[in-house]
């Protein structure tokens, strides 16, 4: 292996292992999921809010 590949890649390598680490120390990987709820559901789902939003986005400028 040429050592350029090395010098070039090893910056990208340390990156991807730093934030595995950070990902592990905040408990990405954990797989208990107790204490999140199983499903959600939305609290407000009113046609009118849905339409109003609809068509913040649809309007023409």
């Amino acid at each position: 292996m040429d050592i350029r590949y090395l010098i070039v890649g090893a910056p990208f390598i340390i990156a991807f292992f730093y934030t595995l680490f950070w990902l592990k120390k905040w408990g990405a990987f954990n797989s208990s999921m107790d204490d999140h709820p199983k499903k959600m559901n939305p609290k407000n789902n009113s046609l009118q809010e849905n339409f109003i939003i609809e068509n913040i986005f649809l309007t023409k400028n």
